[in-house]
């Protein structure tokens, strides 16, 4: 009877939110941004924001969330699936039910703070209900405009640290930030990472550097070197002093400091300067085989380097995020010579 008398009053105030839906509706401000566990979503239609609360094109978030979506045109309904948990949303309603399909119990239902909208011919539904239903955490990061599903604002996130380094440490592959194609060319964007954590004192992920290069040319991996350097308020500077014998002037697309060296002997001396230098470390680039890692230490003749491509460690674990010697580099383990360095990039606050 309850179950009944909470139907009829929905059917209520579905009608009335069906009446007074088209006079407010507002768009969402263009500046804020929604993260699934650090990865911007695309959506086809901007959020809009209703009765102060932000709703968001159904498909596109749900899919970010790793759920399954299903449309039924007879209802006017929205199946999302997560995992165990079933949630259906019906257009003009103001609750949806939630399903265990573990316990196949009966469902049970969830007040909706507004009906899901159609605009446009698409489904809008309410982002943080809907998300903390599916049992995924809502936060809001004020200084950067940006609501985070998944994970906490990435300004208070975890680092990794390297070995005995100390330094950040970042696969490209990690499925943390869940990069296109498995984080393949993502090498420059996770050392970016990697050294602008490390020069800032802040948390910076390889989401947050591809963020920036998707803002200026739609590609995460095409490294936009000045407009990720101002984003994060570092500089370039020279990884080498212009009296070294091996400095060969600066590379004005990357703001890197070309090396002058023919052998083994002069490319370790030159890093370890570098290093020296700079001891958040530095991005050295590779071109024969186009990769970028970061230098962090040396031992002897050893040049130690935070690899950010996956190699022969398990990358799930906090013990395989260690620095390795050139040879285990999957630049060193192609045939490319540690003397083959294109530039090496140094960075400092600005």
């Amino acid at each position: 009877m309850h179950r009944k008398i909470l139907l009829i009053v929905s059917v209520i105030a579905a009608a009335i939110t069906m009446l007074f839906a088209s006079a407010t509706v507002m768009a969402a401000d263009s500046e804020v941004k929604i993260m699934a566990n650090g990865r911007r979503i695309d959506f086809t239609h901007s959020p809009v924001v209703y009765s102060n609360v932000t709703m968001v094109e159904v498909r596109p978030f749900a899919s970010a969330l790793g759920c399954k979506v299903d449309w039924t045109n007879n209802t006017d309904s929205v199946k999302i699936k997560k995992d165990d948990t079933v949630v259906v949303l019906k257009i003009g309603y103001d609750i949806m039910t939630v399903s265990d399909t573990e316990y196949e119990e009966e469902p049970d239902f969830v007040s909706l703070p507004v009906a899901p909208l159609l605009v446009d011919d698409t489904t809008f539904v309410p982002l943080r209900t809907v998300a903390e239903t599916l049992g995924v955490a809502v936060s809001w990061d004020e200084e950067n405009q940006t609501i985070n599903l998944g994970k906490e604002s990435y300004s208070g996130k975890e680092s990794y640290s390297g070995g005995e380094s100390g330094h950040t440490f970042y696969f490209q592959n990690q499925a943390d930030w869940q990069l296109p194609n498995y984080g393949s060319g993502y090498c420059w964007v996770t050392s970016y990472a990697m050294v602008i954590s490390d020069v800032t004192g802040k948390t910076v992920t390889p989401d947050d550097v591809a963020e920036v290069n998707i803002e200026r040319s739609g590609n995460g991996s095409y490294c936009n070197h000045w407009d990720i350097i101002d984003k994060f308020n570092v500089k370039f500077i020279p990884a080498l002093s212009e009296s070294s014998a091996y400095y060969g002037g600066r590379d004005p697309n990357s703001g890197g400091t070309k090396v002058k060296c023919d052998d083994e002997e002069s490319a370790v001396n030159a890093l370890k300067e570098a290093i020296d230098r700079n001891p958040a470390g530095v991005l050295v680039r590779y071109a024969d085989y186009p990769h970028t890692m970061v230098a962090v230490g040396y031992e002897g003749d050893t040049i130690y380097f935070n690899e950010p491509m996956q190699t022969s460690r398990n990358y799930e674990t906090e013990s395989s995020k260690e620095y390795v010697p050139f040879e285990e580099t999957c630049v060193g383990k192609r045939g490319i010579n540690i003397e083959d360095i294109t530039f090496i990039q140094a960075l400092a606050v600005d």
